[in-house]
Parts: C-alpha cells; sequence; structure tokens
C-alpha cells in the first residue's frame, strides 16, 4: 500500500502515531521505533504494510520512502511540509476520502520537480478550492453582499471577497485572481504570489 504522511506524534518514548492519507482512506497507525525503522517525515511517500490486532488502531509496518528528485532541495521540501500540514488540518477527523486527495498530492509531487514550490502549492490550492465547490466567483463581497466592481478587491482567508472599502486586508486584481482560481497561475507576479501564499497559510 502507497501513502503521504500528513501527520506523526511522538507517543511513547520515541514510538509514533502516524497519519497516512491513501487512494481512498486516512489512516492513523502505531509505529514501533527501532534502529532499523526508517525515518518517518511528514510529507514523504512511503510504500508500507498494515498489521492489524485485536485492537482498533493498526501498526505500521516495513515503511519504505519513495522519494523524489526535489527532496534534496529544503526549500522545496519546506513549502511542501507546509501545504501538507495545512491538508491534514484541512482533513481534520475525516477517513474515508475521495481519490481526488491522493491524486492531488501525487500531481503535486511530480509538478514540485520542475516548479517554484510556492507557485506549485498555489495551483494545487486552486484545483482544491475548485474541486471542492469553493471556486469563488468573485461576484460580490462578503461583509455587505454587494456586487464587486472593479478590479481591485480584498482577498481573504478561504479566498473570500470584499470591497476594499468594507475591510482591510491584501489588495489585488480581481482579474488575477480569476485567472488563478482558472488554472492560470503563470500571470501572478511574485510578490502577487507571496500574499497569496500568506494568506493560504492561515487555512484551506
Amino acid at each position: 500500500m502507497q501513502g503521504y504522511i500528513l501527520h506523526t506524534h511522538k507517543v511513547r518514548d520515541e514510538d509514533l502515531l502516524v497519519k497516512i492519507i491513501t487512494t481512498n482512506h486516512i489512516y492513523t497507525l502505531y509505529r514501533f521505533y527501532g534502529a532499523r525503522h526508517s525515518t518517518i517525515h511528514i510529507g514523504h511517500k512511503i510504500d508500507f504494510i498494515i498489521e492489524r490486532d485485536i485492537k482498533n488502531l493498526g501498526k505500521l509496518r516495513e515503511p519504505s520512502h519513495l522519494s523524489f528528485d526535489w527532496e534534496i532541495h529544503s526549500h522545496k521540501r519546506y513549502y511542501w511540509q507546509q501545504y501538507i500540514t495545512l491538508l491534514n488540518t484541512h482533513l481534520q477527523d475525516v477517513s474515508n476520502i475521495d481519490s481526488f486527495y491522493f491524486d492531488h498530492l501525487e500531481h503535486g509531487a511530480i509538478r514540485l520537480n520542475k516548479e517554484e514550490p510556492k507557485r506549485c502549492m498555489l495551483s494545487l490550492y486552486a484545483k482544491l478550492l475548485n474541486f471542492e465547490g469553493r471556486n469563488n466567483p468573485l461576484n460580490t463581497c462578503l461583509i455587505c453582499n454587494n456586487i464587486l466592481n472593479g478590479d481591485k478587491i480584498i482577498i481573504l482567508r478561504g479566498i473570500l471577497a470584499a470591497h476594499k472599502e468594507c475591510i482591510n486586508g491584501t489588495l489585488f486584481n480581481k482579474s488575477k485572481i480569476l485567472h488563478w482560481l482558472n488554472g492560470n497561475g503563470e500571470f501572478l507576479e511574485d510578490n502577487e504570489v507571496d500574499k497569496l501564499w500568506e494568506i493560504l497559510l492561515l487555512g484551506i
């Protein structure tokens, strides 16, 4: 079985609870510490076996790291792990999932070989919003519910939008955000990427 490590939590000595996302399920498994065990890190793709016992919690056995070339670059690992952490929080208390989420990470892990990491993660986020039906058309203001006229708008957490007169926040060109949400993130300037990344860090 293959999956991506969403989260780890130390429980006793060096033992871990490991949360892993697979094609259709999110597992929380117990991993016993041992000198010969492979290193477990958030964001790693692993091949593994689940050992079942009389308790509900399975045991993580024979984890093998399926590495990507970009993992030698610390800045790419950093942004990947940040996104994984956000996704873990977003999928909290979920066990059965659509295959989209695993495929979503597979796609991102491949793209990271060639793409700048923040742009890559923002592209993943736009696809997630679209899949979950949260691809905001940016038509109305979150605060006053009136139409968003003009091209200068405030973008808030979850890519909700508002008039610049209604709330303080980060100002964007509406057309640029719509391009990004529709899969055309290449139109974003570097400073816009930085600002969107800061908004993403508030939560998926």
